[in-house]
């Protein structure tokens, strides 16, 4: 029996991958840190339909404690039996006011990681990483990584030196799986966190709600600011998004990263970084338009600040903007991911993303809407 070790399960990446590594029967092992007052086996059981008796194990600890907080106890019962380790934990904060934890988890928990393999003699590690640690570069292949790039915000730094660790490590094999922007699953539009593309749709979100409301209330002062709802309901809403008209967004959805990750784990490390992208992104352009449209918002320009709003629809501008000036690189900026790494590795089993269209896009953002995305009620 094959058993892997697993960090990261109540993340959405580790999520998605224990129902399939359940499949492949393997026996896992979860790392997983106590939280809320809830231990390891409850916060398992929230994220996983299905716990197989002695096939699944909850193991307490902390990726940014030494020997990850495991029990010296459980690394003895634990030692030699180890066939495969698995390390999706991560900050995935890009605000700058949250870097030092950011950097914290994703290099001392990489670290910390990389020792826990060597203290159980697991000779195999599989590291999950971004394809935007590319920063400013233009094009970036799956053989580079620090070339003096700049970084579009903190946790992009803290994956090169978690990747630098990694490629360090001298206590077997590595296999680096570098993922672009990850979205819901392609078959039902769900999606465990609202990072990334849902964090970037969020407060306009938030503003359809508020302004809903107020509609309702005093739909005269709505005119008086400038905001109306047009006999479809939606909302007309002004204001400017600073974005690339001819760049793309690199989007895959969670079900083909995690499948694509499942035979990835079937191939012997060889001390190798694999792009896990969309060969065919969509425009960032089209991204926008249509999930805004999909979310009932209309009449965004993107070609120059509106100089004609009122004094309201400006603090709303202001509040969208503050919003959003996160994810401005991504939406400004392109670049250009190979994958031919990937490809060579699984030849003929590779199988390329969902196409991100207006059905795909439609089916996330009903799960988005349905959940608030993700934003207190």
């Amino acid at each position: 029996m094959i058993t892997v070790l697993l960090t990261g399960v109540t993340g959405q990446i580790g999520s998605a991958y224990a129902p399939l590594l359940q499949a492949k029967g393997y026996r896992i092992l979860y790392l997983i840190r106590p939280s809320g007052g809830k231990d390891a086996q409850i916060r398992l059981a929230e994220v996983l339909k299905n716990i197989r008796e002695d096939k699944d194990i909850a193991l307490e600890g902390d990726v940014i404690l030494p020997n990850c907080g495991i029990h010296e106890l459980d690394i003895i019962r634990w030692r030699w039996e180890v066939d495969i380790i698995i390390h999706c934990a991560a900050s995935v904060a890009f605000d700058e006011s949250a870097g030092e934890k950011t950097r914290h988890t994703n290099i001392i928990g990489t670290h910390n990681t990389l020792r826990l393999a060597d203290d159980l003699y697991c000779e195999n590690f599989h590291h999950v990483s971004s394809t935007y640690i590319a920063g400013s570069l233009n094009t970036f292949d799956e053989d580079q990584l620090d070339e003096g790039q700049l970084f579009l915000n903190p946790y992009a730094a803290s994956k090169v030196e978690a990747e630098k660790l990694v490629q360090a490590w001298r206590g077997g094999k590595y296999t680096i799986h570098r993922l672009s922007i990850v979205t819901g699953d392609s078959r039902d539009g769900s999606v465990l966190t609202f990072h990334g593309y849902y964090g970037f749709f969020a407060p306009f979100w938030r503003m359809l709600k508020m302004y809903e409301g107020k509609w309702k209330a005093t739909e005269s002062e709505c005119l008086n600011e400038g905001v109306r709802f047009d006999e479809n309901g939606n909302l007309e809403l002004p204001l400017f998004i600073n974005c690339s008209a001819t760049a793309v967004l690199n989007l895959i959805t969670v079900d083909w990263v995690v499948a694509t990750m499942v035979k990835l784990l079937e191939i012997p490390s060889t001390n190798q970084t694999l792009h896990l992208i969309n060969p065919n992104p969509p425009k960032v352009l089209d991204v926008i338009g249509i999930s805004l449209k999909l979310i009932g918002i209309s009449g965004v320009i993107y070609d120059k600040e509106n100089p004609d709003l009122s004094p309201a629809l400006k603090r709303t501008q202001r509040a969208v903007t503050r919003g959003i000036n996160k994810f401005a690189p991504y939406v400004t900026g392109e670049t250009i991911f190979s994958d031919n790494n990937l490809r060579r590795v699984l030849g003929e089993s590779y199988t390329p993303p969902p196409v991100f269209d207006e059905k795909l896009f439609e089916l996330m953002l009903d799960y988005a809407k349905e959940k608030n995305f993700g934003l207190a009620q």
